[in-house]
């Protein structure tokens, strides 16, 4: 049990690092626009700006699904990158549906990419709530 949470512990790691770079690549991007006084202007330009960081926050998440199931295949627990994906994408988002499991060695690898996948989303979850109070305060300040 120890080799697979420390296997996991570190790709945890790994991705919180990924997932912070995608928020600093927002926050230093939001800042730039508020240092050069660029001020959202209208309801196309706020939506498409919510777009971009939903793009941004989610190529994180899916650069982890992918961080994830190189791994599974790396270790021998998958033959193809398709099924891996797909049981990364599973487990991150919730616990996996049981169709597919790894084996008894490292199953609690399904759970520790659970649990990474709760705290990524809640950390792009609370990204996004503050980029919408950003917005919403600017608009409070133009109007």
């Amino acid at each position: 049990m120890l080799v697979p949470l420390l296997v996991g512990t570190l790709t945890i790691f790994v991705n919180m690092l990924v997932q912070v770079f995608a928020v600093v690549v927002l926050i230093r991007f939001f800042a730039n626009r508020r240092r050069n006084k660029v001020e959202l202007r209208g309801l196309f330009e706020d939506t498409w700006m919510l777009a971009f960081c939903l793009v941004v926050l989610f190529a994180g998440n899916v650069f982890q699904f992918t961080i994830w199931a190189s791994l599974f295949i790396y270790l021998g627990e998958f033959q193809d990158f398709t099924t891996a994906f797909y049981h990364s994408t599973v487990n991150f988002a919730s616990l996996g549906y049981g169709d597919i499991v790894m084996s008894e060695q490292w199953r609690l690898l399904g759970a520790l990419e659970a649990a990474n996948g709760v705290l990524m989303f809640g950390l792009t979850a609370g990204t996004l709530f503050s980029i919408m109070q950003n917005m919403v305060q600017q608009h409070h300040t133009t109007h």
